[in-house]
């Protein structure tokens, strides 16, 4: 008589279950990692047509850079309506005429969704993925404003905003668009800051996800610790939080100064 063929033992059954487990485990990591890889692709891709629309915008004005913040009355969104204050004054809607399309480039990676909405308006212009370096790049018309442009304010601490292609010294490394999030924490919003402007903008302490929004001027690290950095000279790059706290990326005065903590001061 044949022994009937054993079963497989608890210690057989176990080992099997672990390498199930790590297989699906690595296969739960590769799909995140491949996801990870494609929506930071999207971004790269989104921030060079951004950023070539921009330029485009100069180019059509003489040279002349969008201003980062300021109120529009002939903006007009995709039906051609007129759109109002806030809405028209954020830089989304006013450049939109010069870039491919809203949808993928100033909104992307689910962000698109709010197009379905009944207020997309607003949604577009306060939370477009990437943010602009409105205070330097253009000026911040607006009274939220960290440093308005004000004949005042001008006067008090000279022209430190950009108004032109030609006053940028390294345009390779000066930031026009970066990686942002809104004040609930949520990926896209309509403007980023410096480091440093007149003060301290930045918190110290480095980078969380759970941090508040604006210790670290509404930029998101949300690739793995860096951030999409589309300059003005039409390059897009990935920049961690170092090389994003140096002036000299956001500043042409701080280029010009080769001053890696440079300060808006008042003028002598």
């Amino acid at each position: 008589m044949k022994r009937p063929p054993a079963g497989f033992t608890l210690i057989e059954m176990l080992v099997t279950l672990v390498i199930v487990a790590a297989l699906s485990t690595l296969t739960f990591v590769g799909l995140n990692c491949a996801r990870h890889r494609a929506s930071t692709a999207v971004e790269l891709h989104a921030a060079r047509n951004l950023i070539t629309g921009y330029l485009n915008h100069a180019a059509e004005n003489n040279g002349r850079v969008l201003a980062g913040y300021q109120t529009d009355p002939a903006t007009t969104n995709l039906d051609g309506k007129l759109l109002e204050f806030p809405v028209n004054a954020r830089y989304p809607w006013r450049l939109a005429s010069s870039v491919p399309a809203v949808k993928g480039v100033l909104v992307f990676n689910g962000n698109e969704s709010v197009l379905k909405e009944t207020n997309s308006d607003y949604l577009v212009s306060a939370g477009p993925n990437l943010g602009i370096n409105a205070t330097i790049v253009g000026g911040h018309f607006g009274s939220g404003s960290p440093l308005p442009p004000t004949p005042r304010i001008v006067d008090a601490y000279g022209k430190f905003y950009l108004t032109h292609l030609a006053e940028a010294d390294d345009p390779g490394k000066l930031i026009v668009f970066a990686s942002a999030r809104s004040g609930e924490g949520k990926p896209g919003y309509y403007e980023v800051r410096p480091p440093r402007l007149t003060g301290p903008v930045w918190s110290s302490e480095a980078f969380a996800d759970q941090s508040s929004a604006s210790a670290h001027g509404f930029v998101d690290f949300r690739w793995r610790g860096k951030a999409v950095a589309a300059m003005l000279g039409g390059n897009v790059e990935l920049l961690d939080e170092a090389r994003l706290r140096d002036m000299r990326r956001w500043s042409h005065q701080a280029a010009r100064a080769n001053d890696p903590d440079f300060t808006i001061r008042r003028a002598q």
